[in-house]
């Protein structure tokens, strides 16, 4: 199996390809290409490290020309901005748009364009749980995870009759070094959250892992929520 994993890495990320270490590998990196390259060696992966700027359009088209047939294609990558919107310049959100939406609009169409018909295709988007309930000082991030959503359950119909799988997981407050920077509290987080805890990185990579595998086959345009019963 080979399987494409973006923004590997990230503490998600890295969990994600921990969990297909038995597939061929190509792991994307927007800027620490060294650092993944060294978390592969340590975690004797059979993996190509891509560094490739997720936000440069032209970047990602000459990127694309290095893929070829994918079995799996699992969406981690991200940017995030926090502030008013009336604060908050528009380029911004153009930002936010060019990586979790027109990015993976094309990586999408070039996974299915290299792929035969007769062989099945599963994708997976890391989306999150803001783009389901939205979250005030975080509306353009809400925004384009919103769109992602949009862009599964829709590409969904469109795609099975070709042997294409696609469905999106929304985690809620997972213990990463992103949310370190939220101005929230882990502790203040965790006394809104039923099971009392925050996520692992490990729960995310084993759901994504449970919607590639076969107990998952007549899973498609599904958006399962981690976040402990939060919202």
């Amino acid at each position: 199996m080979k399987t494409l994993i973006t923004g590997a890495s990230g503490a998600i990320g890295q969990a994600v390809a921990k969990s297909f270490r038995d597939d061929t590998l190509i792991l994307q990196a927007n800027r620490n290409g060294a650092a993944l390259e060294s978390f592969v060696k340590a975690e004797r992966l059979d993996a190509r490290v891509d560094t490739c700027d997720l936000e440069d359009e032209d970047a990602v088209e000459t990127w694309m020309t290095s893929i070829d047939r994918l079995d799996r294609l699992v969406y981690v990558a991200g940017n995030h901005v926090h502030g008013l919107v009336v604060d908050q310049p528009i380029h911004d959100l153009d930002r936010l748009y060019r990586v979790h939406v027109r990015a993976l609009a094309r990586l999408v169409q070039r996974a299915v364009e290299a792929k035969p018909y007769d062989r099945p295709l599963d994708i997976v988007v890391v989306s999150s749980v803001w783009g389901e309930v939205g979250a005030a000082g975080e509306v353009f991030y809400s925004t384009v995870k919103a769109a992602q959503l949009g862009f599964v359950k829709s590409f969904a119909r469109e795609a099975g009759p070709f042997r294409v799988r696609i469905n999106a997981v929304t985690p809620g407050w997972i213990d990463t070094p992103m949310n370190d920077t939220v101005e929230e509290t882990k502790d203040e987080a965790v006394e809104e959250i039923p099971l009392g805890r925050l996520g692992h990185v490990d729960e995310v990579a084993k759901t994504i892992r449970f919607l590639c595998s076969e107990d998952a086959s007549y899973m498609t345009g599904a958006v399962l929520r981690i976040d402990g019963g939060w919202q």
